[in-house]
């Protein structure tokens, strides 16, 4: 026997049974309607009711059977068989939601028959019901199932100043009284960038910061609100977008140009970069890649000088399209008031010099010891050292030999960047001193070595003689201690005669 003559004589035998049916959604008799976004997860509920389930769970699963259908359209004439359970537990689909209707083994146990359907298509829109039958009962679950989706065009990622063209749709006939658009959590105002008409919300310059989800949310005239989002991805220079980059003269310097995604992850494969220079055409170095992922194209500029301070630009080509990004090479130095050897007790002025300023910057001096080590002090102030810090500025008022050693300036940019130079400071008197203190150390330690050197001589010497004599005159040592105490007792003796005699 065919199958659709199968469903149809099933369904009719049903049928005849529902004077004791119920809408399971809607206690009112309406049908319930159910929105999902094209591309993800629908779920039709249906459930028995606590009380029912209660009543009924011994017999639940005696000739339990299950049957999803899809109605077409509101004549109820054309269906379409989505899921069937057997009383034997044999699962079947359809041929349109074959892999993609499922309902939930475990939730048999708790009387959940509910049908999931992933992904879900536009054409999957329709009223389905679901007839469940067991014992001498049958229940019933009637839904109205709408999508709705967003579309982009162009399709995929962007680049970074390409217009876009967002579209809403929804299987639901009358169209939407009001339509409001949804970046991130923000309305979008119909102004500047964005232009809305119907359900299409157009950009005309798109942005990295556009990229993100979009949503799109329709209000019809009886009340009911839907929504659907749409994922952008805008392909631009990564975050935070630096400008400026310090570095100390005679250091190297990088400065970056970094994709927030990666072209290839996107089927993209033709991407170039490209540095330039302003003062002059050619680049004394070039910018290092990353291997196998063309997402970083960071410049790297060995022992840069004041005639490699500027701007310079990084221009990155994506299928056609070019975006550029300027940033800024500010060379740091330290000038003193006081050139070479600064004498005890002057007045010295340490400056920090950068060859360009945003008028943002932050500056803080540290004093990293007689030598520069990793760990630094903290920010030098007036009671600890003498000096007075004043900006890119710090001021001895008199200097002492404890101000001797390296100085460190650290700049803090408007965008996060930062960067450092040293200065080494030598102060006359205070390297005497220095070098005074370092010979007594040593002095000192050679003593304390050498005493330790010589008891360590005489405590081996001595038990070394001690071993060489007991080795060749054990004999020896055995008749003097026998003599010894022989001749005090003899002597012992002749005391005790002499009293005696008395």
């Amino acid at each position: 026997m065919p199958l659709s003559l199968v469903l149809l004589f099933w369904t009719v035998a049903l049928n005849l049974q529902l004077t004791n049916a119920r809408n399971v959604p809607s206690a009112t008799g309406e049908v319930c309607r159910v929105w999902a976004e094209e591309g993800g997860r629908a779920v039709l509920p249906c459930h028995l009711s606590l009380q029912k389930l209660e009543s009924s769970s011994k017999q639940l699963y005696k000739g339990l059977a299950l049957r999803w259908v899809r109605h077409g359209d509101s004549s109820y004439k054309k269906r379409q068989w989505v899921l069937m359970v057997d009383p034997s537990g044999l699962k079947k689909w359809g041929h349109s939601t074959m892999h993609r209707a499922t309902v939930s083994d475990t939730g048999f146990l708790h009387g959940n028959f509910s049908l999931r359907i992933e992904p879900l298509l536009k054409e999957d829109a329709g009223t389905y019901e679901a007839l469940v039958k067991y014992g001498g009962e049958v229940w019933q679950c009637q839904l109205e199932l709408g999508v709705m989706s967003v579309t982009a065009n162009p399709p995929g990622p962007l680049i970074e100043s390409e217009p876009i063209r967002l579209t809403s749709s929804s299987t639901r006939s009358e169209s939407p009284q009001n339509i409001r658009w949804f970046h991130a959590g923000h309305l979008i105002p119909t102004s500047g960038r964005f232009c809305s008409l119907d359900q299409t919300l157009f950009i005309s310059r798109s942005v990295r910061s556009d990229s993100g989800p979009w949503v799109c949310e329709l209000t019809f005239a009886d009340g009911e609100r839907i929504s659907a989002t749409y994922n952008l991805q805008v392909i631009g220079f990564a975050e935070p977008i630096v400008s400026v980059v310090y570095t100390a003269a005679g250091s190297d310097a990088h400065l970056p140009c970094i994709l927030n995604y990666n072209p290839m992850d996107y089927g993209i494969s033709t991407v170039a970069a490209h540095w330039s220079y302003a003062p002059r055409r050619e680049l004394k170095a070039t910018a290092t890649f990353s291997k196998g992922r063309k997402r970083n194209f960071t410049l790297h500029l060995p022992a840069v000088g004041p005639d490699d301070a500027g701007q310079y630009t990084c221009e990155i080509t994506i299928e056609g399209t070019t975006i550029t990004k300027n940033v800024t090479l500010a060379i740091m130095t330290v000038t003193p008031s006081i050139e070479g050897t600064v004498t005890e007790g002057s007045h010295l002025l340490l400056t920090c010099n950068l060859s360009y300023h945003t008028e943002k910057e932050r500056f803080e001096w540290k004093w990293l010891g007689l030598v520069p080590t990793n760990s630094s002090w903290p920010e030098a102030t007036s009671r600890s050292f003498g000096v007075l810090s004043q900006g890119s500025t710090l001021e001895f008022s008199q200097v002492s030999p404890n101000d001797a050693g390296i100085w460190e300036c650290n700049v803090h940019g408007p965008d996060g960047m930062s960067g450092s130079v040293q200065h080494h400071l030598e102060i006359a008197g205070a390297q005497t001193a220095l070098v005074q203190h370092r010979t007594a150390e040593k002095i000192t330690f050679g003593l304390i070595l050498f005493l330790l050197i010589l008891v360590f001589s005489i405590l081996s010497l001595t038990l070394l003689k001690r071993r060489i004599h007991a080795r060749n005159f054990p004999a020896l040592d055995d008749r003097m201690t026998a003599s010894a105490l022989s001749w005090k007792g003899v002597k012992d003796g002749d005391q005790e005669e002499k009293v005696l005699q008395i």
